[in-house]
């Protein structure tokens, strides 16, 4: 029996245990506070409480899936989906699922459902991206990222991995100019330690290493835990004759890497 903490404890919540709201809004405290057991205990305490309840299914995907329960993740999202259609985060939630499979197809059809419902949906257009690259499309993938950037600079919400897409795509097409002048674009915009890494690394094939080490450092100092800042620090440290801080980033690399999670979704029954 999970116990629900003083309601005077709770300002946001003024229900009753009796109510599936009140569980669900604790669940959804403890997802943000990383505690995913609790989360989904909560949550299935609200779906117990009101079968009909499309946002305590929501919760519990949520809460299967950051706890590697992929199958549940997939069986509870399909329930918020079917409870309500209009929701576009849920197929989004199931695209990314299905992307994370390397399941390309279906993942772009969820992709393609949460942008019919939700037109700006900036992190849909990405994945949508991502799945047509994962498909040899790149023309359409080039397209998305562009579209997904400019939709989030629309809504002040700039997002990362949209400019960071968009970058490696130029670089594989050869247009290093374009690459780099759209990672310092999200460098300002929105700089997160993917970005930085991926900029350190072009900065410092440019020879441009005072700058490529600041980056890098900021990206390591954003995560700590990304191994691919402290490799590329390491090198750049290498090259300009400092052996015992590049010996010490090389170090911290591996022991980044064998931390580094494998949630990468196996399978999906469907």
């Amino acid at each position: 029996m999970v116990l629900a903490p003083a309601a005077a404890q709770r300002s946001h919540v003024d229900r009753q245990p009796a109510d599936p709201q009140y569980w669900y809004w604790l669940g959804r405290e403890q997802l943000n506070q990383r505690k995913f057991e609790v989360a989904r205990q909560f949550a299935q305490l609200a779906i117990e409480l009101d079968h009909n309840y499309a946002a305590a299914y929501r919760l519990l995907g949520e809460a299967d899936r950051e706890l590697n329960d992929y199958e549940g993740a997939y069986r509870a999202w399909l329930g918020a989906n079917k409870l309500d259609p209009l929701d576009a985060q849920v197929p989004y939630y199931l695209g990314r699922l299905f992307y994370e499979a390397d399941q390309f197809s279906p993942a772009a059809a969820w992709f393609r459902e949460a942008l019919r419902l939700a037109p700006g949906h900036f992190a849909a257009m990405t994945y949508l991206g991502l799945s047509a690259e994962g498909l040899n499309i790149n023309d359409t993938a080039g397209k998305l990222y562009q579209a997904a950037i400019e939709a989030s600079k629309s809504q002040k919400k700039p997002f990362s991995l949209a400019f960071l897409s968009l970058a490696k795509l130029l670089r594989q097409g050869g247009d290093e100019s374009g690459a780099l002048a759209l990672l310092e674009e999200g460098e300002r915009l929105c700089p997160e330690p993917q970005l930085l890494a991926a900029l350190g690394g072009m900065l410092a094939s440019s020879q441009q290493t005072n700058r490529a080490e600041a980056v890098l450092r900021r990206a390591i100092d954003m995560d700590p835990a990304m191994p691919t800042s402290h490799y590329r620090l390491s090198l750049l440290l290498r090259a300009a004759g400092n052996q015992e801080e590049a010996k010490a980033e090389m170090e911290l690399f591996h022991k980044t890497k064998e931390a580094e999670p494998t949630n990468q979704v196996l399978a999906i029954q469907k």
